[in-house]
């Protein structure tokens, strides 16, 4: 079931969503959205994935209790931690060691309001090639320029030493490929985030599918540039999320009132 919805001058259609009252509850309410979304379109979490939200003007952020799969989270497991990944909401709460991955980003970044790891299985055939995303469809083209491959050494993340590195492998750029992992993203919001890490895995397959039937013929770096400036911009994240929304409330209906 869906409402008209007024939104920048223009009637969009939303799905009937359990209504809160401030910022921070619309915050977290859209991050349990986004949960649910990556896991409809297939991105593998697991225990190792994670996404997390920056509270408005705060060094907290939004996490979901480790060891929970994307598809299973619900508003109980959703909890504020600090910079320190110190719990300061809720008790006993175990957080993903990892996550000082997404610290380091936000405190060299200002402008990112949301980080999202998964181990997306084009994107992660890919980096096993080496290889960074070329663009070489129109829709991909949001990628243009956005880009970068990360040797992460093998290792798993822990501590703030390789969050500090990714952070300065990124600097201004929002996708990161990470070499025999998957893909990270960090965006000024939660639809773009997800967004670009379904972006991203769309544009892996079909790379890898062109890869393997002959010789690349990318589109020139001056009509990706034009591509993505009408793609990459939080007015076309706002459409794409919409979309997604509806998608949600058709597969998970009992979501939307969470």
């Amino acid at each position: 079931m869906v409402r008209n919805v007024k939104m920048a001058g223009n009637i969009v259609r939303m799905p009937k969503i359990r209504q809160v009252d401030d910022e921070v509850s619309a915050l977290r309410q859209q991050l349990l959205f986004a949960f649910h979304i990556v896991d409809m379109l297939g991105q593998p979490s697991g225990m190792g994935s994670h996404l997390t939200a920056r509270l408005p003007g705060a060094n907290t952020f939004f996490f979901h209790v480790h060891n929970f799969g994307f598809g299973e989270v619900t508003p109980d497991l959703i909890h504020e931690a600090d910079f320190e990944l110190n719990v300061v909401s809720g008790k006993n709460v175990d957080v993903n060691p990892t996550l000082h991955i997404h610290t380091q980003i936000y405190a060299a970044r200002p402008d990112v309001a949301c980080i999202l790891h998964t181990h997306a299985k084009h994107v992660t055939a890919l980096s096993a090639l080496g290889e960074n995303i070329q663009v070489i469809t129109q829709s991909g083209a949001r990628l243009h320029n956005e880009c970068v491959l990360f040797d992460e050494d093998d290792g798993v993340a822990l501590g703030k030493g390789p969050g500090s590195a990714m952070a300065r492998a990124l600097e201004q750029k929002s996708c990161m490929v990470l070499k025999n992992h998957g893909l990270l993203t960090a965006a000024a919001s939660i639809p773009a985030a997800v967004i670009l890490a379904d972006t991203m895995e769309k544009e892996a397959e079909m790379l890898l599918m062109a890869k393997a039937a002959g010789a690349l013929a990318p589109p020139s770096a001056e009509g990706s540039e034009r591509t993505k400036e009408f793609l990459h911009n939080e007015k076309a994240f706002g459409r794409g999320w919409t979309y997604l929304m509806r998608r949600l409330a058709l597969r998970r209906p009992d979501i939307m009132n969470m």
